[in-house]
């Protein structure tokens, strides 16, 4: 990571006891929280995608995908 930047989340005061009692650091839950929703969007992108291509992929012809391979391996 090259450099950071500050973000701010407000929370209840209750909140905030909760997490001095159990000893939690809000700072590493936010970190966690917000790799995790990237994680969760670049999948739900990627998902997108490929159902784009699958009607596309579906239409190959498996054994002519293999002997095209293999075709051009030979050269």
């Amino acid at each position: 990571m090259k450099g950071y930047t500050k973000v701010s989340a407000k929370i209840s005061e209750e909140e905030r006891k909760e997490l001095k009692k159990f000893g939690l650091n809000p700072t590493v839950i936010i970190r966690r929280a917000v790799h995790e929703e990237i994680m969760r969007a670049k999948n739900k992108n990627l998902i997108e995608k490929m159902k784009k291509i699958v009607p596309i992929i579906s239409k190959l012809k498996l054994d002519e995908v293999v002997s095209d391979i293999r075709e051009n391996r030979e050269r």
